[in-house]
């Protein structure tokens, strides 16, 4: 595995792109397994010292670009999850939940990055659906049958239920469709907001198991953590969010 994702004949091609940020951000772009297993040590190590330092934002900064080297240099082979998880390892690095005094600047950049992760969210949600929306099989109604129909993205189980519940995956499809349109709007009003995370979190089970998308169902539904009451009251002292 690690020589198909660094190995010198990688099945993602080198970049060959100049600039610091490709030194910063992809320096595997050419492979290395050993810098590879490095890299993925310092983020294990700097995502341990997150949690247990107090040297969080540092950590996590580290973690981030040790993250995005791995990640870029694969890029073939992923998923929106991967690219989810980096732009919320990102934000992350702006919170340590132990400052937590109101009317400093580090409690501000707390809830700036809090508000930056929940934003990038709803994005997902709003732009996804727009490209739905301009889809002839959403519009018809075939989206996730015709999903389903590849063997890449479903179980052995799928295919019986394809040809017997037809009206269930039109159904599943305008569903799907219409969350997405609602999410972004929902999940601020605090009467819907539990409804609309539960649900979410059974869409993205679904899309984790029967579609075989593990890494994007679990993106989603860790980055669903930035909407729990409990967490922001642990990291702001009040139920503001």
């Amino acid at each position: 595995m690690l020589d198909i994702c660094y190995g010198p004949q990688k099945i993602s091609p080198p970049l060959n792109q100049r600039g610091l940020s490709n030194y910063l951000l992809n320096g595997l772009d050419e492979g290395g397994i050993g810098l590879a297993i490095t890299i993925m040590t310092v983020l294990v190590i700097c995502l341990i010292g997150a949690i247990l330092t107090s040297y969080k934002r540092t950590f996590t900064f580290i973690a981030f670009f040790a993250a995005a080297n791995l990640v870029n240099s694969t890029y073939l082979l992923n998923s929106g999850g991967h690219h989810l998880m980096l732009i919320v390892l990102f934000f992350l690095g702006f919170i340590n939940e132990r400052e937590t005094k109101a009317g400093n600047w580090s409690n501000a950049l707390n809830k700036g990055a809090v508000l930056a992760i929940q934003i990038q969210v709803c994005m997902v949600y709003f732009v996804s659906a727009l490209y739905k929306l301009l889809g002839d099989s959403w519009m018809e109604g075939s989206a996730i049958w015709h999903s389903l129909m590849l063997e890449e993205y479903s179980l052995p189980i799928m295919n019986q239920l394809i040809d017997e519940s037809n009206f269930v995956f039109i159904f599943m499809t305008y569903f799907l469709l219409a969350f997405q349109l609602l999410f972004p709007i929902l999940i601020w009003l605090r009467a819907t907001r539990k409804w609309i995370l539960i649900l979410g979190l059974c869409i993205h089970a679904f899309i984790a198991i029967g579609l075989g998308l593990l890494d994007f169902g679990l993106a989603m539904i860790a980055a669903y953590a930035v909407f729990d009451e409990s967490i922001c009251f642990k990291l702001f002292r009040n139920r503001s969010c």
